[in-house]
C-alpha cells in the first residue's frame, strides 16, 4: 500500500449522488462556523494581543511570526496526512464512517490545545501550544472538508459553497466579536488573564456544540468492506521522497550558512529569507509525497497557486491589522477597532457570499474570482495612501464584498477539479497546503519587515510596503485563475 496510490473509480459515481435539501447541507456544514470562529479569533485578535502583552511594542512583529510559523508549518503536512488516513479508513473504525471519528477526536484534542494556549506563560510555550493545536485541529479539518465532495452532487456545489461561505463568515464575525470585545491588552495582567480564560472558554464551547450538530446530522455512505486490510508500509518512492526532501532542505541551509559566513559578496541572506526558501522546498516535498502532479493535473495545480497568492494577500492584511491600527491609525484600543473593521468586513461578506455561490453555478467561477481580487486589491491601496480611521473602516466594506465572494467560490472551484474521487480528503488536504503555506509566508515576510522599519524610525513606511505587497498578491491571484480550464467558466 502506498500514499501515492493511483486513483480508481469510486464505488459511488459522483454524478449519481442524490440531491440534498438545503437544511441538510447547512446542518452538516455548520462545523465550519466553529472552526472559523476559532481561527479568526486566534489569528486576528487573541495571538497578536497575547504576544504584545508578553514582549511589548518594538519586537511584537518578529515574536508574532515566531508563534505563528511553527503552527502553520505543522498544518502543511498534517492536513493532507489526516486526509489520506481518513480516505484509507476501514475495519471497525469505519463503522462510524470515514470522516466522523477524525472530526470527533481532533476536536476533543483541540480543547486540550486551546487550554494549553490560555495558560502559556511565554512566547516559546505559546508557540508550542499553537503548533499542537494546529496539528490536532487538522485531524478534524481535513476529513470535514472532504464531506461535501463526498455527498454533494456537482449541480449543487455552488449552493453548498455559498452555504459554506456564509458559515465561514458567520464564524469570523462571532470569533472576532467575542475576542475583540472581551480582550484589552491595556488592562492589568491579572484582569487580562481572566479575560483570556473567558475567550478561550468560549472557543472551546463553540467547537464542542457545533461538532455535535455536524456529527448527528451526517449520514456517511457505507464503507465497502475490503477482502483484506493491508497494513501500510512505506514504499520505495515514499522513502525516497522523504529522504530527498530532508536532504535538500539541509543542503540549502548549509549553502546559505556558508554564503553568509564566507562573505563572498556584500549581499547577506537574512534568516527570514532562509526560512521562506526552506519552507517552500519542504512544501514541494510534502506535495509530491501526497501525489500532487502538476503536469498530470494542471487545473488542480493552478487552483492551488491561485489560492496561495490570494490567501497570502488576505493574511498579509489580517495578521498585522491590529498592529496597523496601533502604529499607523493610532487608535486608543486597537483590539476593539480591529474588531469593528472586521465586523464591517463580515457584514458585507454575508451579502456577497451566498449570492456568489449561486451565481457561480450559472455564470462561472472564474468571473467571480476576477471581481473578488479587484475589490481586495483596492482596499490595499486605501491602506497605503490613508491613515484615517473612518476611511479605513469604510474600505472594510469593499474588502468584505470581495472576501465573501471569494470564500464562497473557493470551495466550488476546487471541487470542480479534484483529481481523484477515491481520495477526496487527501486531495482537499493538499489543497489546504496552499492555505497553510500562505500562513507561514505572511508572518515571515511581514513581521521582520515591520520591525526593521520600526527600529529605523519609519513604522508607517513599513506598513505601506507591506500592504503594497498585499496588493501585488491579489493581482497575481486574479490573473492566475484564468489558466484553470476544468472549472465552470
Amino acid at each position: 500500500m502506498d500514499i501515492t496510490t493511483e486513483s480508481s473509480p469510486d464505488v459511488r459515481r459522483v454524478s449519481e449522488l442524490p440531491e440534498l435539501h438545503w437544511f441538510s447541507i447547512l446542518s452538516i456544514s455548520i462545523f465550519a462556523l466553529a472552526l472559523n470562529f476559532q481561527w479568526a479569533a486566534l489569528g486576528t485578535i487573541i495571538l497578536p494581543s497575547q504576544v504584545f502583552k508578553m514582549v511589548g511594542d518594538l519586537d511584537k512583529g518578529t515574536a508574532l511570526a515566531y508563534v505563528l510559523i511553527p503552527g502553520a508549518f505543522v498544518s502543511l503536512f498534517a492536513n493532507p496526512l489526516f486526509g489520506w488516513l481518513s480516505d484509507q479508513t476501514h475495519g471497525r473504525l469505519a463503522r462510524w464512517g470515514k470522516r466522523r471519528p477524525y472530526i470527533m477526536v481532533g476536536t476533543l484534542a483541540s480543547v486540550i490545545g486551546l487550554a494549553w494556549m490560555a495558560t502559556a506563560p511565554s512566547v516559546i510555550s505559546l508557540a508550542l501550544a499553537y503548533a499542537f493545536t494546529q496539528f490536532v485541529s487538522n485531524a478534524a479539518q481535513a476529513p470535514f472538508h472532504a464531506l461535501l465532495p463526498d455527498i454533494v452532487p456537482p449541480k449543487q456545489r455552488g449552493l453548498a459553497s455559498g452555504v459554506l461561505g456564509l458559515l465561514v463568515i458567520a464564524g469570523n464575525i462571532g470569533g472576532v466579536l467575542a475576542a475583540g470585545r472581551l480582550l484589552d491588552s491595556s488592562a492589568s495582567f491579572s484582569l487580562y488573564r481572566q479575560e483570556l480564560w473567558i475567550v478561550y472558554g468560549i472557543l472551546i464551547g463553540v467547537l464542542l456544540v457545533f461538532m455535535v450538530v455536524t456529527l448527528f446530522s451526517l449520514r456517511e455512505p457505507a464503507v465497502v468492506a475490503t477482502p483484506a486490510v493491508q497494513h501500510w508500509t512505506p514504499s520505495r518512492s515514499v522513502v525516497q521522497t522523504i529522504v530527498s526532501t530532508i536532504a535538500a532542505c539541509v543542503l540549502l541551509w548549509g549553502l546559505i550558512t556558508l554564503w553568509n559566513a564566507w562573505h563572498l559578496t556584500t549581499i547577506t541572506i537574512s534568516s527570514d529569507v532562509e526560512q521562506v526558501l526552506i519552507e517552500i522546498l519542504a512544501t514541494l516535498g510534502i506535495l509530491r509525497l501526497f501525489d500532487f502532479r502538476p503536469r498530470r493535473d494542471p487545473d488542480f495545480a493552478w487552483v492551488l497557486v491561485t489560492r496561495l497568492v490570494m490567501m497570502l494577500g488576505i493574511y498579509t492584511i489580517q495578521n498585522f491589522l491590529q498592529y496597523y491600527m496601533r502604529d499607523v491609525v493610532r487608535v486608543a484600543h486597537p483590539e476593539q477597532e480591529t474588531t469593528n473593521f472586521l465586523i464591517v468586513v463580515s457584514l458585507t461578506s454575508l451579502v456577497s457570499a451566498f449570492a456568489a455561490g449561486w451565481l457561480s453555478d450559472r455564470f462561472g467561477r472564474k468571473r467571480l474570482v476576477y471581481i473578488c481580487g479587484s475589490f481586495m486589491a483596492v482596499v490595499g491601496v486605501v491602506f497605503v495612501v490613508t491613515h484615517s480611521l473612518p476611511i479605513v473602516i469604510a474600505a472594510g466594506a469593499i474588502f468584505g464584498l470581495g472576501y465573501g465572494a471569494y470564500q464562497s467560490v473557493d470551495w466550488a472551484l476546487v471541487a470542480d477539479v479534484l483529481p481523484s474521487s477515491k481520495n477526496y480528503a487527501r486531495d482537499m488536504g493538499v489543497w489546504n497546503v496552499a492555505l497553510s503555506l500562505s500562513q507561514v509566508m505572511a508572518p515571515i515576510l511581514g513581521g521582520p519587515l515591520l520591525d526593521a522599519f520600526a527600529h529605523a524610525g519609519h513604522p508607517v513606511l513599513g506598513y505601506q510596503v507591506l500592504f503594497s505587497m498585499a496588493i501585488l498578491y491579489c493581482v497575481i491571484g486574479t490573473v492566475t485563475v484564468r489558466f484553470i480550464r476544468g472549472s465552470q467558466l
